[in-house]
């Protein structure tokens, strides 16, 4: 396991986590994967969607990877289930973008009634966060 960024030992009551990464590919991702969870193995992998399970400290966490989720550039990880190993999205996001380098987006924070939906929080590949409006990701 990585020793930057790693997730967290204990477990946060979030729904659910999802970033996503520009022009990365599969591999890079599933090698990040790979260096962060003890153990992840691919249940169904089709020509853009792919899910897989995850596993830490014994507890196993389903992930679906969608490439080209948003244009042709942007693919979503999205770890399905309640009790995730980050704090936030954003958590999850600063450790795909040290491992990978590339540009990543995640909602700015959790999704609310009359939440602006358009408002996405980003770490581009230099490491520089920002806020931003991204009104074809909803």
């Amino acid at each position: 396991m990585s020793t930057t960024d790693q997730p967290k030992t204990d477990s946060t009551e979030v729904d659910d986590i999802e970033v996503y990464a520009k022009n990365t590919s599969l591999e890079t991702i599933t090698g990040w994967l790979s260096d962060t969870f003890d153990n992840v193995a691919t249940l169904n992998s089709g020509n853009v969607v792919h899910d897989l399970e995850v596993t830490f400290q014994g507890k196993r966490i389903p992930v679906m990877i969608v490439e080209k989720a948003v244009g042709k550039a942007w693919t979503s990880i999205w770890f399905k289930t309640t009790g995730t190993l980050w704090q936030d999205d954003t958590q999850c996001a600063k450790s795909l973008q040290a491992y990978c380098h590339s540009t990543v987006r995640c909602n700015s924070g959790p999704w609310q009634e009359g939440a602006d939906m358009d408002e996405w929080w980003q770490l581009d590949e230099n490491g520089q966060e920002s806020l931003i409006k991204w009104p074809n990701a909803s």
